[in-house]
Formats: structure tokens, C-alpha cells, sequence
């Protein structure tokens, strides 16, 4: 095995100068090493922020899914970021990835969460009870709705599988937050190596130019869910609209978030939305929030979400309205029955229906609802021509629901041998 030393610098975190500067933090990770020594070195590192910190924990189980054997040096004195790791539990990162009954024994006031299952879930929230004990009960529960909702997204949206031992596991999402008292600020960090914002609403939308517009599109109300994918928000009465609700909720809170997907970082402060394109990248997502523990604050949560359901519900109202007017519907089963077989009949629906509406710049939904097979033979006859003459545009202007993952699979393939 080839060995490669990674040195944390002298001071690691995501602000430098009072400014962030997610580049500088990201910028030590190699995602690309298998099969290699890996040496980390803290001894280096003097400060350190808790939640930059905490990412490394996610890259080390990336070594070791990659076939990495992993070392640690740390500081002689035990101070700085050796110390902190181990207030962390941090130390424990082995055997955490490896027995699901296992969490990170941090100390209480830097505690370090793996999130796996509803047992984790419950366990941060109760950590983050203990920390805002004392506050409006109104503040308490908005901080526990956003912090809720992030976890969700990420035990949802951030699945990552790796062989360890040849068995395939789930590789955890973490949580880590810190009250920095001088400054009376929380500070947390939501985190995973999933396959990040832009390829997820990518199985829905087509492609993103950046991952910033990714991010950004994430942050609007009805866009949960996944091509072929049961919508995972769709027991809750917040459907499809629990980034948005969050980050306005943020927003009221007078905190800042930051949301990092691959090359992409959006800021939601109180005054604005901005964004930017990065030169490292992270492969999942991760959020990170700051929070002014504000006692004194006026909040009343089921008002708030109230008046933020009604923005989302005339946001999506009008977005639908838009969409219905400029679209062209084909509901499969109405027209070829639920085996959709006939490449004849095909043909005539798309030269009669669907290569006008593409020459009138309107977008076609195709409905597969109750279809239970329609070949290769029959699909390409109906969309090929379609795709042609769209594009990479076809991505964007088609738009397919209610599909089996064996249809969807036929359709994903026309669409790369037509663009």
C-alpha cells in the first residue's frame, strides 16, 4: 500500500478572518485514495472549530469503505484539536461505524451524534433539549422543528453504503453542536456523504448546470421526493416543503445557514439568499448553522408555520397554474391501456400530440400510473424522436411520474442514447 499524510493545520475551521472560507477547510480531503496508507496528523493543529472537526469523522469511514488502513498522530501535550476530538468521542469513530448499538461518548457540552435510525434521532433532540433548557418554549421548538427537519433530510437523502468485512453497511450521517457561551451561540452541523443535493433532485428535474442551482432549487416548496422513489415526506403535513419552511424559519430566527453540496455553498442569512460555486468539493451535504440564543425573542411556531405554509401553497399554486397552462399531459394508461405495447399507436400519439407541443415550447408529463409494462420498443417509438430534437433540454422538458423503477430504467437509457 502506498502511504499518504494528511496534516489538519495549525488552525482548521470554516471562518477565517471573520469571513467563511469553506475552500480552505475542504481542501485537506482526497477523496479519491483506495487501498492506501493513511496517516492523519493533528499534532499540528492548535484551534479548531467543532463542527469542521467533526467532518472528519465521515471521511475516515470513507477510508475505511475505500480499503484504507488508517492511522492517527496526535499531540504529545493533548492539546488543541487532540483535545478536542476526544471531548468529541471522536476517538470511538471505529467502533461506532461498526456496531449499529453504539454512539459517540462525548461530554456533554460537545456532544457528537451518529444518525442511523430513529433511536439516534431521538438521542440528538435530547441533547439539544438539555441545551436550550430554560428558553421561550416558543424558541425551543423552532430550534427542535429546523434541527428536526435537517436530520430527516439527511437520514432520508444521505445514504451512503460501504463493504466492511465483505458486508454491505450503512455508512451514518452526524450531528455535532456547540454552545459557545462567551458569544451565547449554537453552533451545529448536519452532515453526510450521500450522493449530494444535485444528483438527488437530478433523478426528478434533469440536469443542473451547478450544484449551487441544485441547492437553491432544494430550497423551494414542493420539491421533496425522488424520481421512482416513494416521497419520503409523504406522511407528513408539511409535504415536499420542509427545506423551506427551515430556512425561512432560519431566517426569523436572526441565525445564518449554510448549505454545502459538492462544489456548491448557499447562504441563507436573515436579509438574503447567496450563493457560489467552490473550488473543492464535499460528496454528500452538509448544514451548518448559527444560532443567537436570543431569550427575550418573540416566536409562536404554529403561527409562523401557518403564514409559511400559506406562502408555500400560493408559490406552488402559481408554479403549478404556469406549468399546467404551458404542458402537454399523456396519461399512459388512458390511451395504450396498462400494457403499453403498441409502437404503431405510439408513433401516432407522438407525431399528433407530442412533437407539436415540443414545436410550441411547451413541457410534456407523462403519467405511467397503473402501467405495469411498456418495452423498450414502445417507449423509444413514443420519446426518441422527442428527446432528438429537445436535447439536453429533454432532461428538463419531459417530466415522467408514477413510473416502475424497470420503466423508469428504459426511459433513463433512451435519454442518454438520444442527448
Amino acid at each position: 500500500m502506498t502511504e499518504r499524510i494528511l496534516t489538519i493545520p495549525d488552525h482548521y475551521g470554516f471562518i477565517d478572518q471573520e469571513v467563511y472560507d469553506f475552500d480552505k477547510a475542504l481542501s485537506i480531503y482526497d477523496w479519491k485514495l483506495k487501498s492506501s496508507e493513511v496517516v492523519i496528523d493533528f499534532s499540528q493543529c492548535l484551534t479548531a472549530n467543532y463542527q469542521a472537526l467533526a467532518l472528519m469523522v465521515l471521511y475516515l469511514w470513507h477510508l475505511r469503505a475505500n480499503n484504507c488502513h488508517i492511522a492517527l498522530r496526535f499531540r504529545e501535550d493533548k492539546k488543541g484539536a487532540t483535545q478536542m476530538w476526544k471531548w468529541m468521542g471522536a476517538i470511538g469513530w471505529s467502533q461506532v461505524l461498526h456496531n449499529e448499538q453504539q454512539n459517540f461518548r462525548s461530554t456533554e457540552m460537545k456532544p457528537l451524534v451518529a444518525l442511523r435510525n430513529k433511536s439516534d434521532f431521538e438521542v440528538a433532540l435530547a441533547k439539544l433539549d438539555a441545551y436550550t433548557k430554560g428558553f421561550n418554549v416558543e424558541y425551543e421548538k423552532t430550534l427542535r422543528y429546523v434541527l428536526s427537519e435537517l436530520m430527516y433530510n439527511t437520514l432520508e437523502h444521505g445514504k451512503k453504503f460501504g463493504q466492511f468485512f465483505n458486508q454491505e453497511k450503512r455508512i451514518p450521517s452526524i450531528i455535532e453542536f456547540t454552545w459557545y457561551k462567551l458569544r451565547n451561540e449554537l453552533h451545529f452541523v448536519v452532515a453526510d456523504i450521500g450522493i449530494g443535493i444535485k444528483k438527488h433532485l437530478e433523478q426528478s428535474f434533469g440536469p443542473f448546470e451547478t450544484d449551487e442551482e441544485a441547492i437553491r432549487m432544494a430550497l423551494r416548496p414542493n420539491v421533496s421526493g425522488t424520481f421512482a422513489v416513494n416521497d419520503p415526506y409523504i406522511s407528513k403535513n408539511n409535504a415536499g416543503v420542509g427545506l423551506f419552511l427551515s430556512s425561512n424559519l432560519i431566517k426569523r430566527l436572526n441565525a445564518d445557514m449554510h448549505v454545502v453540496s459538492g462544489q456548491g455553498v448557499v447562504h441563507v442569512s436573515p436579509m438574503d439568499v447567496t450563493g457560489r460555486t467552490l473550488r473543492h468539493s464535499w460528496p454528500g451535504t452538509f448544514v451548518l448553522i448559527k444560532v443567537k440564543l436570543e431569550q427575550e425573542m418573540k416566536l409562536n411556531l404554529h403561527a409562523l408555520m401557518n403564514e409559511l405554509r400559506e406562502v408555500a401553497g400560493r408559490e406552488i399554486s402559481r408554479s403549478e397554474k404556469e406549468e399546467s397552462l404551458n404542458r402537454q399531459l399523456l396519461v399512459v394508461n388512458n390511451y395504450f391501456g396498462k400494457h403499453a405495447e403498441d409502437k404503431e399507436a405510439a408513433i401516432t400519439h407522438r407525431n399528433r400530440y407530442l412533437l407539436p407541443a415540443i414545436e410550441e415550447g411547451r413541457s410534456i408529463l407523462i403519467d405511467f400510473s397503473n402501467v405495469e409494462n411498456a418495452p423498450h420498443s414502445f417507449l423509444s417509438a413514443l420519446l426518441a424522436t422527442p428527446i432528438k430534437r429537445l436535447g439536453m433540454d429533454a432532461y428538463k422538458k419531459i417530466k415522467i411520474v408514477n413510473a416502475s423503477p424497470e420503466i423508469r430504467e428504459t426511459i433513463d437509457f433512451i435519454l442518454d442514447e438520444n442527448t
